[in-house]
């Protein structure tokens, strides 16, 4: 009998290695919050965690940017939620959590406050997308089967040579029949019907 594949393994693998993030697993498009800044921007980070020791050398840099400049940060991003956390003995880290649900997290450990500053900044300005391998610069919501599309595509050749104004190209084109066409088309096939 063949080994039948267990889907829930499956699901845990592939979410393993997607956690990985490796470029060259993964590719993908350039993606952005669906119908996002179309009446308004919505900022795509909620929440902000800070983690770190009160006497731990590793978080010096930490408890120098909470100190100094997360004040500052709160009130220029007012939509973001932060987080302060002491921890005993615990190394640095920053929670970043996204309205697309993907949590990111960095781990600041024995950096200044300059480098800490860097990391945050790095984080309010992401969309929470993952980092994949760019196969097309460019992508849609609904993408044609027609491939590439301009007003001439399906234009007669004959408009290149024709002298305008013409006859035929200044004809209005309407892919439904108009009321009166349709009133004259059901009065010439009474008349072709009836007998003489």
């Amino acid at each position: 009998m063949p080994a039948v594949y267990r889907v829930d393994r499956l699901k845990q693998l592939y979410t393993a290695a997607k956690s990985l993030n490796y470029g060259w697993r993964f590719e993908g498009v350039p993606t952005q919050p669906l119908n996002n800044g179309v009446t308004r921007y919505i900022p795509q980070l909620h929440r902000v965690t800070f983690y770190f020791c009160k006497q731990n050398e590793n978080s010096v840099g930490m408890r120098n940017f909470i100190a100094n400049r997360l004040i500052q940060y709160g009130s220029t991003h007012p939509s973001v939620v932060f987080y302060v956390q002491p921890i005993r003995n615990r190394s640095p880290q920053i929670v970043a959590e996204y309205g697309n649900g993907n949590t990111l997290k960095m781990y600041p450990t024995n950096k200044n406050m300059q480098d800490v500053e860097r990391d945050v900044n790095l984080l309010l300005q992401r969309s929470g997308e993952d980092i994949v391998k760019l196969v097309s610069c460019q992508t849609s919501k609904c993408p044609s089967i027609q491939g590439q599309w301009t007003p001439m595509t399906w234009q007669s050749t004959r408009m290149n040579v024709a002298e305008l104004p013409d006859k035929e190209f200044s004809r209005h084109k309407s892919s439904k029949m108009s009321a009166t066409e349709y009133v004259l088309q059901q009065a010439r096939q009474k008349q072709e019907n009836t007998p003489e």
